[in-house]
């Protein structure tokens, strides 16, 4: 069994996409941190952070319409800790492009 500490990055836009892509099958991993930067001086923003299931018909929000005043940060999971399964992946959105940045840490597992 293998760990590799690893990080993404998405700049959001207004649709969903992949902030961590679907892991492999002989992969699993636990997100350490997931943080939300609003980098608009001005406008508050809203952001989705969404979890889709490996077998591709079950989600959950983990985030829904949450907001991140300007010049701010917001610690999606807090202080917890989030599993993916193989197949998982996490996706993001923003209420404005180029608002929010999304950043993650997270540990991913070999099986």
């Amino acid at each position: 069994m293998a760990n590799v500490f690893k990080n993404a990055y998405k700049d959001a836009t207004t649709s969903l996409a992949d902030l961590i892509p679907a892991l492999d099958s002989n992969h699993e991993a636990i997100v350490l941190m997931l943080r939300a930067t609003n980098v608009d001086g001005s406008n508050d923003a809203t952001v989705d952070v969404r979890v889709v299931d490996s077998d591709g018909s079950s989600d959950a929000y983990i985030a829904y319409e949450m907001s991140v005043p300007a010049d701010t940060s917001l610690d999606v999971l807090g202080t917890s800790k989030l599993v993916l399964d193989a197949g998982d992946k996490i996706q993001v959105k923003a209420s404005a492009a180029s608002d929010i940045e999304f950043f993650a840490s997270y540990l991913e597992i070999t099986d």
